[in-house]
């Protein structure tokens, strides 16, 4: 798949938090506090989506300007086995996963947002798998 076709899933993945994710998204997984850059990198590709109180307001390709916020960093077979079980504790956890994605940016700014980091993966893996 092209860096170009990667950004239309992410551009996807725009349309179901802003629209038949967004209630849960907001109020269950608290993304309605959720404002910023967060950045997933797929074979070193920096994908960014700006959030505004859990909108995703933009998204491209590049790192944003102000450097990482939050986000997930990992090669081709990372991301592929992450789609096959979407289960975000085992893709990061360094004790059930023999190559756990990397953070970006600061690691409690991870930690303060790790709800709303695995909500949007979750629902990306919806976006680029279905």
């Amino acid at each position: 798949m092209t860096n170009e076709e990667k950004l239309e899933k992410f551009k996807k993945l725009q349309e179901l938090i802003n629209g038949p994710e967004a209630d849960e998204f907001l109020n269950y997984w608290d993304g309605r506090f959720f404002t910023g850059d967060m950045t997933f990198i797929m074979d070193k590709v920096p994908f960014n989506m700006f959030f505004y109180k859990g909108k995703i307001i933009d998204v491209f390709i590049g790192q944003p300007a102000n450097g990482y916020n939050v986000g997930i960093s990992g090669d081709e077979a990372q991301w592929n086995e992450f789609f096959r079980h979407r289960n975000f504790q085992l893709a990061t956890s360094i004790k059930h996963c023999d190559r756990p994605f990397t953070n970006l940016g600061s690691a409690l700014a991870n930690r303060q947002n790790n709800a709303v980091i695995s909500q949007v993966m979750r629902v990306f893996a919806k976006a680029y798998c279905d």
